[in-house]
């Protein structure tokens, strides 16, 4: 009792440290108080963004038609802000003769892109349904830019003064504009779906291609009446034309193989995902049939016996086994453990069920893993009962030889085992059999000392023998 009692003051921690500790916590409780109000309002607008524009926010990573539609959903809120800028650049060069055609276009986009959003909305779990409206997302992004390129350069080139002569302003406007084509390459590699942008590349480049021939390089096309004459313009020192055209198509090629390359990689990380998903899937299901036969195997080991005279003579090994831990000077938590060991395979037998289990996930998956051990456990208690048998079985039929000693023998320094295997034989020789009748106690205490005392460590024996009246006592009072 003093032992334990030193142990618990230690782990307690004296009186003085625990104020000290106290005192601590306090002063820090206030700060942190202070410091969570201040961050509050912070934390409401990084929540507001994750929600808007996380790909990994409310979102199952093992269901891929759940994360496509939250990318769907995510593009689709950068799509809106991409409009705005959209809009803004359409601002530009308004002039009253192009006004109603501005409004007309972005009414018409605006309702293609309303539809799109609501497509979205709809077959949230159908795959293909989200493939498309991805596809569809995409390609509306793409048209909508480079309608906005061909607007922003003819509103200054044609419908608002009608020269075809920049100003290094509005060059630098209708150059950023080009830029935007850019961008909503980088919206749909946001998708990392390289099927979508292989798909996407070949009318990008021709759609690019055509701008650079008729938008940047307008006098191609006012000599191009003849082939004759169009080489003519080349050959009289324009070939820069070619050239820079030529550097804009590389630009693209490698900007587009750069997203091409990381789209992937996350590709190939995806399906890998997928792969490891679907392997575990399978690997829980196999585990838990696994488990199932190994819970039935359990339950059919001791059939014959019946389950009352099970309980009892499990009583009466915890009894003996109890009375010889205690004899070894075992803490009480060993103690118990003994008890615990000794009666599992009839206390606990029942609780072995996966009836109610149709596959193992992470709601379940610490319940079954905890049944599991207690399987184990009570296969290990069966195995000591099956030892104990099959070594008295031996020595009445004088079989008992060393590679059987050998084999019959655990560790010495597996106490509890050791405890409950030597109660067991005590219990088995005390009690009817169809190969002996039942023993007295003293005989049955000659025979462990003189017979069985092979199979333990000397000192188990030593002290079994020298408590052996305490032993009988627990015995016949279970």
């Amino acid at each position: 009792m003093n032992e334990e009692r030193s142990l618990e003051d230690f782990f307690k921690g004296s009186e003085k440290e625990y104020n000290v500790k106290k005192a601590r916590n306090n002063r820090t409780k206030a700060s942190v108080t202070s410091r969570s109000s201040a961050s509050k309002s912070d934390n409401k607008i990084i929540d507001f963004f994750k929600s808007r524009f996380s790909f990994d926010t409310d979102v199952d990573l093992t269901n891929p038609v759940n994360v496509l539609y939250r990318r769907n959903y995510v593009i689709k809120n950068i799509t809106i802000l991409a409009n705005l800028v959209f809009f803004l650049f359409s601002l530009v060069g308004i002039s009253k003769s192009n006004i109603i055609i501005t409004i007309a276009f972005w009414l018409v986009m605006t309702a293609l892109s309303q539809t799109i959003h609501q497509m979205l909305k709809r077959k949230q779990d159908d795959l293909s349904h989200q493939q498309l409206v991805m596809y569809l997302q995409s390609l509306f992004i793409f048209i909508l830019s480079v309608v906005l390129y061909v607007r922003v350069y003819l509103g200054f080139t044609v419908l608002d003064i009608g020269d075809t002569g920049l100003s290094s302003v509005e060059f630098s406007i209708t150059q950023a504009s080009y830029i935007l084509i850019y961008f909503t390459l980088v919206i749909m590699s946001l998708y990392q779906d390289t099927k979508l942008l292989r798909a996407m590349f070949f009318w990008v480049l021709v759609i690019l291609t055509v701008i650079h021939l008729t938008l940047l390089h307008p006098e191609l096309y006012s000599h191009a009446s003849s082939i004759r004459e169009l080489w003519d313009f080349i050959a009289d020192d324009n070939y820069r034309i070619f050239l820079d055209i030529g550097l804009r198509t590389f630009v693209f090629l490698v900007f587009f193989a750069a997203l091409y390359s990381s789209a992937s990689v996350f590709h190939f990380v995806s399906e890998e995902r997928k792969t490891e998903f679907n392997r575990r899937v399978d690997v829980e299901t196999n585990f838990k049939d696994v488990v199932d036969s190994v819970f039935e195997a359990v339950k059919a080991y001791d059939t014959s016996k019946d389950p009352f005279e099970l309980r009892l003579s499990s009583v009466k090994v915890a009894s003996v086994a109890k009375e010889l831990a205690l004899s070894l000077n075992f803490p009480t938590s060993t103690v118990m453990e003994v008890d615990y060991m000794a009666t599992v395979h009839a206390e606990k037998l029942t609780e072995l069920d996966l009836s109610g289990v149709t596959e193992i996930n992470e709601n379940n998956f610490e319940g079954v893993l905890e049944k599991t051990k207690l399987a184990t456990t009570i296969i290990k208690r069966l195995q000591l009962s099956k030892k104990a048998e099959d070594i008295i079985y031996r020595y009445f039929q004088g079989m008992l030889d060393k590679r059987f000693v050998d084999k019959m023998s655990l560790s010495p320094n597996d106490y509890i085992p050791n405890i409950i295997l030597l109660s067991e034989i005590y219990c088995i020789l005390r009690s009817d059999t169809s190969y002996k009748k039942a023993l007295t106690h003293q005989r049955s205490v000659e025979l462990v000392e003189n017979g069985f005392n092979i199979f333990f460590d000397q000192n188990l024996i030593t002290r079994f023998v020298k408590f052996n009246h305490e032993i009988q006592i627990a015995y016949e009072r279970a």
